[in-house]
């Protein structure tokens, strides 16, 4: 292993990984995105609904209006940045999305100040709540309870300074509580899921380790007895016979030197190989296998590009996805089988290009390829694809500085 090598995978494996679901099971977070439209919808329906309900006491109708098409706009905007084709989210978005609801509610409560009659049906609080109960699963929990903290307070403070004109006279802290519990119990509620769906996550991972680690000497004696199964078979499909032609007329000529030769060196160019095969490679080949292509076909070593080795970079998630990628493309109806091709370049940040003919159209092919993708960005890589004139590109790299 040279030293650049070395080096990266240090540099990659000591990163720090956020512990979100969407960082540790992104397939399974891009699911659940159907959550996040249908908050929003709830949220906007309620802020309507609410704001007829006021419309006695609004002060200023036209904030009222502000304030709900820019909850309108937050919306669109969480709906889209929550997309799996955009993942994952980073801390500046999840504090735009709740920071622009907070001041949706803002605007609301100056609507309707010093006319509010009751704080209960007020929707700042309800609809920066249902926001909050979504980012747990995007972002560190620590980070959404802060935030959720924040909207509380403010929303807290505005229900207290409210307190004087509400039409049931009571303690300012009773009406700042009943603001503030929505937020922080939602947020809450959100955070106990995501910190629930973590420890499994990670549980799982810890078992899977402990399970591959008991298996790995298995794994090791049956890769040893593929490739002496593998040197077998070539000797006796052609060095067997011709040995025992050898002995039975006991006379070298110049063509058995030549056949020798020739038999030598396919052999060694086997047993090189066999040496050289790696993780890539044998994921690409058993995909192709099922495509009807040989595996120990003398092209077979020529559809991976890794001269540096550089799939020992990723890690068991990102191998899993990359696998997964790969046996996606190789299945798709329309490829050419023998033109697949991946190439692994630049030992620092090591970038992946695979390469293929397939006859589908690109809104196809984003279908198929897009939740891997996302999925890949999850894991703290860069990932992309582009499909012209029939050859599909999928790219996937090691960005040079943390992505936000």
């Amino acid at each position: 292993m040279s030293r650049v090598v070395a080096d990266t995978i240090v540099r990659v494996r000591s990163l720090p990984t956020e512990r979100t679901p969407q960082r540790l099971d992104p397939l399974g977070v891009q699911s659940a995105w159907l959550l996040v439209p249908l908050i929003g919808l709830v949220a906007v329906g309620y802020a309507i609904a609410s704001t007829v309900w006021h419309r006695d006491q609004l002060r200023s109708p036209l904030l009222a209006v502000v304030a709900i098409a820019l909850l309108v706009l937050v919306t669109v905007v969480a709906i889209i940045r929550t997309h799996p084709g955009l993942a994952p989210i980073g801390r500046w978005s999840h504090l735009a999305i709740v920071g622009f609801a907070l001041a949706a509610a803002c605007l609301f409560d100056s609507a309707v100040w010093g006319r509010n009659e009751r704080i209960q049906d007020d929707w700042g609080q309800v609809a920066v709540a249902l926001f909050l109960i979504a980012m747990p699963l995007y972002r560190p929990i620590a980070e959404v309870l802060v935030v959720a903290v924040i909207g509380a307070i403010v929303l807290g403070t505005l229900a207290a300074l409210q307190a004087s004109s509400l039409a049931i006279a009571t303690s300012p802290i009773v009406y700042a509580t009943v603001a503030a519990t929505p937020v922080l119990a939602l947020a809450c509620g959100g955070a106990g899921y995501a910190w629930t769906m973590t420890g499994e996550t990670l549980r799982w991972r810890e078992q899977a380790r402990s399970g591959q680690a008991r298996l790995d000497g298995e794994l090791r004696q049956a890769a040893e007895r593929m490739i002496a199964q593998e040197r077998a078979t070539a000797l006796n499909a052609e060095a067997a016979p011709f040995l025992s032609e050898l002995l039975a007329t006991g006379r070298i000529g110049e063509a058995d030197r030549a056949t020798a030769l020739r038999i030598a060196g396919e052999l060694r160019r086997s047993a090189v190989a066999s040496v050289e095969r790696t993780w890539l490679s044998e994921t690409l080949a058993l995909a192709l296998a099922r495509r009807g292509l040989d595996p120990a076909a003398p092209e077979a070593a020529e559809r991976v590009s890794d001269p540096d080795r550089l799939d020992r970079v990723l890690t068991e998630e990102q191998r899993a996805i990359v696998g997964a990628i790969v046996a996606t493309v190789v299945a798709l109806p329309g490829l050419d089988p023998a033109s697949v091709r991946v190439e692994v370049a630049e030992p620092q940040h090591p970038v992946f290009v695979l390469t293929a003919r397939v006859g589908l159209s690109r809104r196809r092919l984003r279908q198929e390829l897009l939740p891997f993708l996302s999925a890949l960005r999850s894991v703290s890589m860069e990932a992309a694809m582009r499909a012209d004139e029939r050859i599909l590109t999928v790219r996937f790299a090691y960005p040079e500085g943390r992505r936000r």
